[in-house]
């Protein structure tokens, strides 16, 4: 995942779009269920068939799926997270689906890494101590001033810092789905009896995370 175009300048007339994705990586222990709470909440929704797409419905969710995450703040080790304005030369549809893509075939080999063995064409460590939340949006521009805000006044030292990612989650919070053009949330692994292991993500692919300072 590439940061062009980290905070586009707006020249000429106001923007339609916006993207906003993050990723926070969570260190678990074998006893911790905060993957499996976070799974379970996204399978509820999908059994709500139509009911998860409305508005009212997805607003629940995201916030449920934040709050789990802010318990879990103590815990944030590595995390990513970018924004980019539509404009003449970038497309906030292009990012969202270069998110959705990576994010989608690095899990399609889930069943291939499952095991207790170190299998190193797939995993470097058969340690499952991180999982790795991952949401996606893009949102019409004007609507959504004080997510913009939140996200644009951050000070350039708070940017991978645990404070900066909490103010991430407010901004997360404020999102209006009525507004909402496109969403996609991801917790990996997606296998309640797996997860990655510190090697696995410092391993190619991971480079772009960035560690979370206090």
């Amino acid at each position: 995942m590439n940061r062009r175009g980290f905070f586009a300048s707006l020249l000429g007339s106001e923007p339609e779009t916006f993207f906003f994705g993050v990723q926070f990586v969570i260190a678990t222990l074998a006893s911790d269920d905060t993957g499996n709470r976070l799974r379970k909440l996204i399978a509820d929704a999908a059994r709500r068939d139509n009911q998860a797409e409305k508005p009212q419905e997805k607003r629940a969710l995201y916030k449920q799926i934040i709050a789990v995450v802010l318990e879990n703040k103590p815990y944030w080790e590595y995390g990513y997270w970018d924004y980019l304005i539509e404009e003449s030369d970038t497309n906030t549809e292009e990012e969202f689906d270069s998110w959705v893509s990576e994010i989608s075939a690095s899990m399609a080999t889930e069943g291939e890494e499952l095991g207790a063995d170190v299998d190193e064409v797939h995993r470097l460590s058969a340690d499952k101590g991180y999982i790795v939340v991952s949401m996606a949006f893009v949102l019409e521009y004007a609507p959504h001033e004080s997510v913009r805000r939140l996200i644009e006044d951050m000070p350039e030292d708070e940017y991978w810092t645990m404070a900066g990612f909490a103010e991430l989650c407010e901004a997360l919070r404020r999102i209006d789905f009525e507004y909402a053009l496109r969403d996609a949330i991801f917790i990996m692994p997606g296998n309640e009896d797996d997860g990655f292991s510190w090697e696995d993500l410092h391993s190619a692919g991971w480079d772009y995370l960035k560690p979370l300072s206090l």
